[in-house]
């Protein structure tokens, strides 16, 4: 179903249940999330994903641009009933919500300037200054950050990181594989780039439910349909750039 489409069912809809409350930030990295000029989200995945919830859920939807930093506890208290593209090891709690069937598979990947030495294990990146995104965690550096073996450096956005990388200012980046395909397809760098993956099985991306929320086993139930589906699977492989049949 086209955006259109889904924006103009969730109007003619006879809605019977309040607004879902989604928690969509702009340091989630495109195509997971895009923004227009004047600051309102757009498009993007979890525009896509989300909107179809709703339509499950009899309902629309109010998106809340909370950072990354900010989430959990919006989660946890009720004020946001939905954050998306998350896994239980990338939050500091993760039994204080429900969460969602895997929703897909995300390769991480480690990005350098093609002209720099191959990336292939852990000690190759001690004493480099990584690209990283503010608020995100990357289970498998953590330790050597903590240690300071490797100079994390925070920006808002991938391109902005990638920016950087181009420039010599960093030496790697961190993102994931949809991201980086995506935006290095959309945007002109004036360097070429490699993407190495990281050692890590990919993790699966799921969103997480707020306990507060009275309609969390519809949501959950809403998630589950549209997996069942396939539906996310198309909108994944769109932003992929394959055809979907």
């Amino acid at each position: 179903m086209a955006g259109g489409a889904q924006a103009e069912g969730i109007k003619s809809l006879n809605v019977l249940s309040p607004p879902l409350k989604a928690a969509v930030s702009d340091t989630n990295a495109v195509p997971f999330a895009m923004f227009a000029g004047n600051g309102q989200l757009s498009g993007g995945l979890a525009k896509d994903i989300l909107d179809l919830v709703a339509l499950e859920l009899r309902s629309q939807v109010i998106y809340l641009d909370i950072p990354r930093a900010r989430l959990e506890p919006w989660l946890s208290s009720g004020q946001a009933e939905v954050g998306c593209f998350l896994n239980p090891d990338w939050v500091s709690e993760p039994k204080r919500f429900d969460w969602t069937d895997t929703l897909f598979f995300s390769r991480q990947l480690i990005i350098r300037r093609s002209d720099s030495a191959p990336i292939r294990q852990l000690a190759d990146l001690y004493y480099k200054r990584v690209g990283t995104t503010f608020g995100f965690v990357y289970p498998e550096l953590q330790q050597a950050f903590v240690e300071r073996l490797i100079v994390r450096d925070d920006a808002h956005s991938l391109q902005s990181n990638l920016q950087r990388l181009a420039q010599q200012r960093l030496d790697a980046v961190m993102t994931v594989d949809l991201s980086f395909f995506y935006l290095v397809g959309q945007h002109q760098f004036d360097v070429d780039f490699v993407a190495e993956p990281l050692w890590s099985v990919p993790p699966g991306v799921f969103c997480a439910v707020s306990q507060q929320s009275s309609r969390r086993q519809a949501i959950l139930q809403a998630f589950s349909r549209l997996k069942s589906l396939g539906t996310i699977e198309k909108l994944v492989q769109k932003y992929k750039g394959v055809p979907v049949t």
